[in-house]
């Protein structure tokens, strides 16, 4: 299976400049890759990764329709937020996040690697579309879904402290946002391989947008105001070993969000433009510039 690439979709074949913007992003993002973990599992290995947010208004996919007109100026509808965006098309939800048939992966299985992708699979919908992790914020769903020795590092990272590297392990709503009664919208695969240990991982690469409801539906300026996504690659794995060792790995994470608000994200939670009413619809940040936990954002 191919590496799942936005620039791909086919709501960017006519649009050129979005391509390239999503190609300086994608390379900027991948400078902050986590490529392998030590052989022995570290307890802080979560510490310093890091998110490149990219608040690319009109460089998203998602904002491309078939009249092309630029998403400022597309109407909102309170009722159908996704309307004229390509993400309308997606799957709702947990739909979004299918299993691909099982076959053998090297030494593993096939019995064994539709036993990962069932795992995996729980794990990137607790971590991204579970609302008692997204707006409640109660992250033990997903914690207890890891291996011991890494369920106590990922802790740490939701003390306060390394908010901006939270946001790669799961998706917060910021408490000032309000999401909408519809579901989010999910496209994206995950594929079984051998890790760099032997070990059997599967690469997840998944888009998700979420869409909020405005307290003045009349002062939004169209979809990207309200229509927030976030792309997230990781690379999940099955160890075996001691008791703290064995189970589910998260080794390698990186992620990029788009038409958001940049002071939440900078503080490792999601919010919809139009929660920063001075950001103007179709805004280009430079992506040029060097990563940051909020890359894109002003400073």
């Amino acid at each position: 299976m191919d590496e799942y690439r936005i620039e791909d979709h086919p709501d960017l074949r006519d649009a050129g400049w979005a391509r390239e913007a999503v190609r300086r992003a994608e390379r900027e993002a991948r400078v902050r890759r986590l490529r392998s973990l030590p052989r022995r599992p570290r307890r802080r290995f979560w510490i310093g990764l890091a998110i490149a947010v990219a608040a690319v208004l009109l460089a998203w996919a998602v904002v491309e329709s078939e009249s092309g007109a630029p998403a400022g100026q597309r109407r909102f509808d309170p009722d159908e937020p996704f309307a004229g965006t390509s993400a309308a098309a997606w799957a709702d939800g947990a739909d979004g996040v299918v299993v691909p048939e099982a076959a053998e992966v090297g030494p593993y299985s096939a019995e064994q690697v539709a036993g990962a992708y069932q795992r995996v699979r729980e794990a990137v919908v607790t971590a991204r579309l579970d609302p008692r992790v997204v707006r409640d914020h109660d992250l033990e769903p997903l914690f207890g879904l890891f291996a011991p020795d890494l369920r106590e590092s990922v802790r740490v990272l939701f003390d306060g402290r390394n908010d901006g590297e939270a946001a790669l392990v799961a998706t917060r709503v910021d408490k000032g946002a309000r999401l909408a009664e519809v579901a989010p919208k999910v496209r994206g695969e995950m594929v079984a391989e051998v890790g760099p240990e032997g070990e059997l991982a599967v690469r997840t690469d998944y888009t998700f947008a979420y869409a909020f409801a405005p307290d003045r539906p009349g002062a939004v300026r169209g979809p990207l105001d309200v229509v927030a996504s976030a792309r997230f690659q990781v690379r999940y794995s099955l160890r075996t070993g001691s008791p703290g060792v064995d189970g589910l790995w998260a080794d390698a994470s990186l992620g990029s969000l788009h038409s958001i608000a940049c002071s939440s994200a900078k503080r490792g939670y999601l919010a919809p433009a139009f929660t920063e009413p001075s950001t103007p619809p179709g805004v280009d940040f430079d992506l040029g510039a060097p990563s940051s936990p909020a890359d894109g954002c002003p400073d």
